[in-house]
């Protein structure tokens, strides 16, 4: 059975692909016109979005969260 992600991470993950289609979009708009300053940004986006990506797609980091996490609430119960 396959567990559901949260809501925020879900919503992280959405945003983290919305981050790298706006980034491609910046990137080629500065390639086409011209303009290195618009095509770094664009550069720069996408870094941020696949440096994300490595953390809010990784199913062992997210393995690990939650252990963490339930390991807590037991301390604390």
């Amino acid at each position: 059975m396959r567990k559901r992600l949260p809501s925020g991470l879900r919503l992280d993950r959405a945003l983290c692909v919305l981050l790298a289609l706006l980034s491609l979009a910046g990137l080629a708009v500065g390639l086409i016109l011209g303009r290195p300053a618009i095509a770094g940004g664009g550069c720069f986006g996408l870094v941020c979005a696949a440096w994300a990506a490595q953390v809010l797609f990784d199913r062992e980091a997210l393995r690990r969260s939650r252990a963490v996490r339930e390991a807590r609430e037991r301390e604390w119960s």
